[in-house]
């Protein structure tokens, strides 16, 4: 990708791919200034592996056939174009390449419209099997696709009365157009051992080297996407316009449109995201729960809509009608101000909610709202003075976090292995995106640690969390490790109405876990544990209140007078005495407090959060699959 002839060579490769060169021709994106964007594009793209490859092969011997034939006939006639004759024969057979779900066949030459301002291009896909007598005065765009077509795909069709005749009103004999069927013949099969595509066995499918290859090449659109979004200077404008960007190129979303929480309450259409002027006319209840859109936010996860459901808000059909799309997906999406709006993708796939590269996506746009707003000063780290003798190198540092960091990679590698070998069960499914989630907030964590060493340690932006979910989720994760092994029965008390707030989620998780271990080690020969949510109002301010209680044998008093105080532990061994501090260092960071009571029947720790206040830092997207 570097340097004129590398360009020249890549334009050449992908002039050869049907579906990236129209989807590049299509796309209002100029992959010249933004090259990290192509990049994720072509290593996201979908490619036939395994037994899939061999149907995929003859469809693309086909393609390049007719295209190779298209371009000859219209230089040797001079009746079209010849770039105009190649991407007509290249995307004859474009319906075999859609997913029918989306487009069915018959359409999947509407695609081209917008190539061709009169049509010719999409007429010549649409009409290319046509039998050639009905073509005789059609466009000569069209009569040249159908005669290549006839050519390459017909045995003998040089000797037939139709041909022949088609080939006369180009003033063409049947022994120079079987001249031209052998050259392109002869450059099919070059290219497709160019590229891969040989009329061999295919290869057997599932093979770990071809799951790795497919996971290395996510990771790298993934680092692609990611310099792409850093292209953004901060402004609502351009990250909704590189957000756009991703949209089209990597998921082929071209109408979209952005819904937030009016003055009044109702959700209405934004500015942020250009859409048709009809939907400023709309007005839509936020307590609405036929219609996708308020679902999302009260869900805070996606909802689907598709034209025609029974139950479906009319409110939903007039949104698709001016979209002009059949399905549409609603993404709750975090905004500059801090509330929460809904972004409408027409035509979105329906398993576009689950696609690891979206979730990344949805990532990368959060981590460019964060510089937008300063945080208020009690989220900031504050960091202790070392105690004498701690210091450890600079250099040591950042070797062991170097070191730390390959291991994560290797082990987050083999979770997705591990999912794909595995496949639906969604309980093996939810245990493995535990495990992947705690080794990215250890990768977190590291890369923290990195940052305080080169710069000020920025705060870190909050997300819509619900901290049922969170409970939950510590419960699953310990039960098999440290709850059953040592003989602790968990009892959780969740309330419902507890609802989702703004906070960092690593945090919260990491207080409950050291209070889950803390009351385990105090229970020696096993015992029971609660988790109590509650939703409560003190002092006119509602807040969230998360009981921990053990039936242990309560704090002695020495120990409890000086409980969140950095002293040596009694527990002995490697314990230094400093998981309670901190946890109500961690929790004071959340804006909440940590207080603690213990009697000899047991110790009952209570964590108070604030809901969202005025001034707090900006959301991020919710992390569904934690949830």
């Amino acid at each position: 990708m570097r340097g004129e002839a590398a360009q020249a060579e890549f334009a050449a490769c992908v002039r050869c791919d049907p579906v990236l060169a129209l989807r590049l021709q299509l796309l209002p994106v100029d992959f010249g200034t933004q090259p990290d964007l192509l990049r994720a594009l072509l290593l996201a793209a979908p490619v036939a592996a395994g037994a899939a490859q061999a149907n995929y092969a003859g469809r693309w011997r086909q393609s390049i056939g007719v295209a190779h034939l298209a371009q000859a006939l219209g230089v040797r006639s001079g009746a079209v174009d010849a770039e105009a004759a190649w991407t007509a024969g290249l995307a004859h057979n474009l319906a075999d390449y859609l997913d029918t779900d989306i487009m069915p066949p018959a359409h999947a030459a509407d695609w081209l419209e917008a190539l061709d301002a009169d049509g010719w291009l999409a007429d010549a896909v649409r009409y290319h099997a046509e039998p050639l007598a009905r073509g005789r005065a059609a466009h000569p765009l069209v009569r040249i696709v159908q005669l290549a077509y006839q050519l390459a795909t017909r045995a003998d069709a040089v000797d037939s009365v139709d041909v022949r005749a088609a080939l006369a009103a180009l003033q063409m004999g049947a022994g120079e157009a079987a001249q031209l069927l052998a050259e392109s013949q002869v450059q099919v099969r070059q290219l497709a051992q160019r590229f891969g595509l040989v009329d061999a066995v295919a290869q057997s499918a599932g093979g770990g080297f071809d799951r790795l290859a497919r996971l290395y090449a996510a990771q790298a659109a993934q680092s692609a996407l990611h310099g792409h979004f850093r292209q953004s200077d901060g402004s609502s404008s351009q990250i909704f316009g590189l957000l756009q960007d991703s949209l089209r190129a990597l998921f082929g979303i071209e109408h979209t449109c952005l819904f937030a929480p009016a003055v009044d309450g109702t959700l209405r259409l934004t500015t942020l995201i250009p859409a048709e002027a009809g939907l400023r006319a709309l007005a839509i209840p936020p307590d609405d729960g036929h219609s996708a859109l308020p679902r999302a936010l009260a869900r805070n996860a996606p909802q689907q809509f598709e034209r025609g459901e029974a139950d479906a808000a009319l409110v939903d059909e007039q949104i698709a009608r001016l979209l002009g799309v059949a399905r549409f997906l609603c993404q709750p999406l975090a905004l500059h101000d801090g509330q929460m709006g809904v972004l409408v993708l027409g035509d979105a796939l329906p398993g576009l909610g689950l696609s690891p590269l979206w979730r990344f996506t949805l990532a990368e746009y959060s981590e460019m709202l964060r510089p937008a707003a300063a945080p208020p000063a009690t989220l900031q780290p504050v960091a202790p003075a070392a105690a004498q003798g701690d210091d450890i190198p600079r250099d040591r540092v950042r070797r062991a976090i170097h070191e730390v960091a390959n291991p994560l990679t290797i082990m987050r590698n083999y979770v997705n292995l591990l999912s794909d070998k595995l496949g639906a069960d969604s309980a093996v499914q939810r245990d493995l995106g535990i495990i992947s989630d705690e080794i990215e907030r250890v990768a977190r964590i590291v890369r923290g640690i990195t940052l305080a060493e080169e710069t000020a340690v920025p705060a870190a932006a909050l997300e819509l969390v619900s901290v049922n979910s969170v409970v939950s989720e510590l419960v699953r994760m310990a039960l098999g490790t440290l709850f059953t092994p040592n003989k602790v029965n968990v009892q959780i008390d969740l309330n419902p109405d507890v609802p989702p707030m703004p906070l960092q989620k690593d945090l919260l998780k990491q207080v409950l876990f050291n209070l889950a271990k803390n009351a385990v080690e105090a229970m020696h020969a096993g015992g029971h544990l609660k988790f109590i949510t509650r939703l409560l109002t003190i002092d006119g301010q509602r807040q969230i209140e998360i009981e921990v209680a053990d039936t242990g044998p309560g704090l002695p008093a020495a120990v409890a007078s000086h409980l969140f105080e950095p002293v040596i532990s009694e527990k002995g061994g490697d314990h230094a005495g400093l998981g309670l501090t901190i946890s109500r260092s961690l929790v004071e960071r959340l804006n909440g407090h940590l207080s603690c009571t213990s009697t000899p029947q047991g110790t009952r720790f209570l964590i108070r959060l604030p809901t969202l206040q005025n001034g707090q830092a900006p959301l991020t997207t919710t992390r569904y699959g934690s949830m």
